[in-house]
């Protein structure tokens, strides 16, 4: 009977509210494995483009002793390579002050090991000068010591703050376009030759097959690790194709009219991120070589033959995780007939499938309505991240926004296990299995007459005729669909007198008896309400006869 459900003290309301502010709280906060996934990437992507760099310098180098040997054939291919050059670093350096600015406005100051063997000792590195503006020079140290480490990678506005409302995405990418310009310029004909990424002119489809700026994409409300990555990621982009348009360039000397006392060979794998189970693939080349010249390297055990472009093919699978060495040697004829041998090493970063699942609104799910919830893997673009349920009834949508889904559990399903697959190198790795419990949707609150529990009322306002509402109870996060919680029948008692009827309206002899009710009786509805997930629940409201 409704008498056993007793108010809420203020007490327990205060408890109520603190609880559902909390997860409130938890929901917005992005996954730590999220966060970590965009350190690693970030630190590993860093020290990608540090190898990229000695490798660009090694080509000059070679660049520069060719010109000294023989000026007149190689000085025109020379003056190119040093215009791209420049063009480069003009780019680069563009790229690391946007960067470096917007670590400063993550943090002001930069936590790093004193002594790499005992992460545990730290020391505080000041990235913000007195005037507010970023030091770069001590980013720039922080970086060296500790990658990404100390950044604050779940920030979700300041991306969308500096570079769509500030402006600088747009400016960004209209120095991207006039690089490449520039750069295919320098080159003319032989442009169609080089490789440069730095795909930002067109746009590209939403989830909501909506046409977006690159700008917008990349930076329009993400996390702080999504943009720093992306800026890393352009970094790099902008070093390849600087190394692609040189090493061009270079090959187009004859290496038969020129001496020199030392050839390095390039490795130039597709990524250095790898997924455990992944593929690890790079072109190693010898950055001067006669095309009708073949050599041949074992590397890692495996022995291989270069092909007509001067480079040899190396594959593995990657299982083993964290950093990992390429160690080998080419052999390459020398004009006499002899062979010389080269070394050759690089390395790569192999990272843990991990799948992020975070519900968006609280940290558990209901049955019978959608339950919206985010998807993604670190490292891996969301289009490439599928999901499904592999365990548990229910009904799974896409949401609004790339890795946004909606699922809707069945009636008594207790759990539900989402599988969370990413498709890399045209593989399908399951990289997730997330389980999450499932629970009832709590009993609603009911008005009657548009008073609430507790309410004291008189006579005449119940006994002109009355109807109980039921609605979610306050502070339920969840969206229920509109008419799908409805009142199916009433017990009511003034005083120790029951009442019973359907529907959710009072019936005449009840109304009757309430206009015999005395002063400071109360009058008990429970109701019995149907719930989206087809279980009825009964709540119920208590009132007083205060005339």
């Amino acid at each position: 009977m409704g008498a056993t459900n007793c108010p809420e003290t203020p007490r327990q309301r205060m408890i109520t509210m603190m609880y559902l502010v909390y997860t409130a709280m938890l929901a917005l906060n992005v996954s730590a494995e999220v966060v970590n996934g965009f350190k690693t990437v970030g630190s590993a992507m860093t020290k990608s483009n540090e190898n990229i760099q000695v490798k660009l310098d090694e080509t000059y180098a070679n660049f520069s002793k060719a010109l000294q040997n023989s000026p007149d054939k190689v000085q025109e291919q020379y003056d190119k390579a040093q215009k791209v050059r420049e063009l480069s670093i003009t780019m680069g350096n563009y790229i690391d002050s946007l960067e470096y600015t917007f670590m400063a406005a993550l943090n002001s100051t930069a936590e790093v090991p004193i002594d790499i063997t005992n992460p545990k000792k730290t020391r505080k590195i000041p990235v913000v000068n007195e005037d507010k503006s970023p030091n770069f020079d001590s980013i720039k140290k922080a970086i060296e010591i500790a990658g990404f480490r100390w950044l604050k990678m779940d920030e979700l506005h300041e991306s969308s703050r500096m570079f769509i409302d500030g402006g600088a995405g747009i400016e960004l990418k209209n120095r991207i376009i006039d690089y490449k310009q520039k750069v295919k310029e320098i080159l003319g004909e032989d442009s169609s030759h080089v490789s440069i990424a730095l795909n930002v002119e067109q746009k590209e489809l939403n989830p909501d097959n909506e046409l977006l700026d690159w700008e917008v994409l990349c930076f329009s409300e993400v996390v702080s690790g999504s943009a720093l990555v992306t800026l890393t990621r352009l970094k790099a982009e902008t070093m390849n194709a600087e190394f692609d348009a040189v090493n061009m360039l270079y090959k187009q000397v004859d290496k038969g009219d020129f001496k020199f006392d030392q050839i390095a060979m390039i490795s130039r794998p597709k990524s250095t991120y790898i997924i455990q189970g992944g593929i690890y693939e790079t072109d190693i080349n010898v950055a001067a070589y006669d095309s009708k010249q073949h050599f041949t390297a074992t590397v890692n055990g495996q022995q291989l033959s270069s092909t007509d472009s001067g480079s040899v093919h190396y594959r593995t699978v990657c299982n083993n995780l964290g950093v990992q060495r390429i160690n080998g040697v080419a052999y390459v004829t020398t004009p006499d007939g002899g062979t010389q041998e080269y070394p050759i090493q690089d390395n790569y970063f192999v990272a843990k499938p991990v799948a992020v699942v975070s519900l968006d609104n609280m940290q558990v799910m209901y049955a019978g309505i959608e339950n919206p919830f985010t998807a993604s893997v670190p490292g891996i673009d969301g289009r490439n991240v599928k999901v499904s349920i592999i365990e548990g009834n229910g009904k799974l949508s896409p949401g609004d926004g790339e890795g946004k889904y909606n699922i809707t559990p069945a009636n008594g399903c207790k759990k539900i296990v989402l599988g969370v697959d990413a498709v890399v190198d045209k593989k399908t790795t399951r990289m997730g299995a997330p389980v999450f419990k499932v629970k009832e949707i709590p009993a609603p609150t009911i008005t009657v007459g548009g008073f609430t529990n507790g309410a004291k009322v008189s006579r005449s306002s119940l006994a002109s005729g009355t109807t109980v509402i039921a609605r979610p109870q306050d502070g339920f996060e969840f969206k229920i669909p509109k008419g799908s919680i409805r009142v199916m029948s009433l017990e009511v008692f003034v005083g120790n007198k029951p009442f019973n009827m359907n529907g959710n309206s009072f019936d005449p002899d009840l109304l009757s008896a309430i206009k015999k009710a005395n002063r400071g009786d109360k009058i008990y509805v429970d109701a019995k309400v149907m719930m989206p997930d087809g279980v009825p629940r009964t709540s119920s409201c208590i009132l007083t006869i205060n005339k």
